[in-house]
């Protein structure tokens, strides 16, 4: 009987071995290395987005939007910048039509320029609140609220201007403003 175990011991550990080696050989040659599936968002990024949802009941709030899904070239013969597409927004607040009404950063402004550039480009308000002291329900509600009152005087104010200009006005009206270094900064006109 030893007889028959240890060859049926041999063969099953053959067996075993090669089973091993062939799982092995076909993940290193997967394209991808191997890949798994991880969480959207994560700590307080998650805790942000919920606040978010929660005082904005009538606003969808997007989440790790790339620039591209929400910018366009304004003339349509022009390539879409590289930077639209590398470019993600921690998130979008839009309104019931999915038109934008703010984005949403967390974090400091440090490498952040050529986002802040777009988004001031595309006269596009830019909230940033920092990662630790995250801000609640009442807040949030209280600036997208500011944001909105601010665009519906700005969009009036434009009509107004329009009609008594007779040329249509402008989408690319900036205000200058000093900043605290004695440069003059575009920003958007709201």
């Amino acid at each position: 009987m030893d007889t028959i175990l240890v060859p049926a011991g041999i063969t099953l550990l053959l067996i075993v071995l090669v089973l091993l080696l062939w799982k092995a050989r076909r993940r290193r040659r997967s394209p991808t290395g191997g890949v798994r599936p991880c969480a959207v968002l994560e700590g307080n990024q998650r805790r942000l987005y919920r606040t978010l949802k929660a005082a904005l009941p009538d606003h969808h709030v997007l989440a790790r939007i790339p620039f591209a899904t929400f910018l366009t070239p304004r003339n349509s013969g022009e390539p879409q910048p590289l930077a639209l597409e590398t470019q993600l927004a921690d998130f979008v607040i839009c309104d019931s039509e999915f038109r934008v009404v703010a984005v949403v950063e967390m974090g400091i402004a440090e490498h952040r320029s050529e986002r802040d550039a777009l988004l001031r480009d595309a006269a596009l308000p830019l909230v940033r609140w920092s990662v630790n002291t995250l801000p609640d329900i009442d807040e949030i509600r209280e600036t997208i609220q500011d944001l909105e009152s601010l665009h519906a005087m700005s969009a009036s104010v434009t009509a107004h201007d329009a009609r008594s200009d007779g040329d249509g006005g402008s989408d690319d009206t900036v205000v200058q403003r000093r900043g605290a270094t004695g440069s003059t900064r575009r920003e958007p006109r709201l």
